[in-house]
C-alpha cells in the first residue's frame, strides 16, 4: 500500500497509521511534538479518522482512540497512514 500524510485525509475517511517522520534538520525542535503525538495515541497501526476541517482547511480534527484532537496540517504532514484494506471506521474500533 501507498502510504500519504495524515492531512491528506478528507472528511469521514480512515487510515492507518504507519510512521511519523521528521527531517534530521528539524529533531531538535520537533522531538517534543512527536513524544506528544505518541502520547495522544499516534501510534504504528492505529486508525485514524478525519472528523472535521477547520477554516481554510487548516487545522483538521481527527478522532483517534475515542478522543478527537486537532493537528495543524503542517505537524500532520509529519503522520504517513495508509488506506485501511477493509472498510473500518475508528469510531467503533476505539470505542
Amino acid at each position: 500500500m501507498h502510504a500519504f500524510p495524515l492531512c491528506e485525509l478528507k472528511k469521514g475517511e480512515t487510515g492507518i497509521i504507519r510512521e511519523i517522520l521528521c527531517p534530521p534538520k528539524q529533531m531538535k525542535q520537533k522531538s517534543a511534538l512527536i513524544l506528544r503525538l505518541l502520547d495522544l495515541g499516534f501510534c504504528r497501526d492505529t486508525p485514524v479518522t478525519c472528523t472535521n476541517l477547520g477554516i481554510f482547511k487548516n487545522p483538521h480534527a481527527y478522532l483517534i482512540r475515542g478522543s478527537v484532537i486537532a493537528l495543524r496540517n503542517q505537524d500532520a504532514r509529519m503522520i504517513l497512514v495508509e488506506k485501511p484494506e477493509k472498510n473500518i471506521s475508528c469510531q467503533k474500533e476505539c470505542l
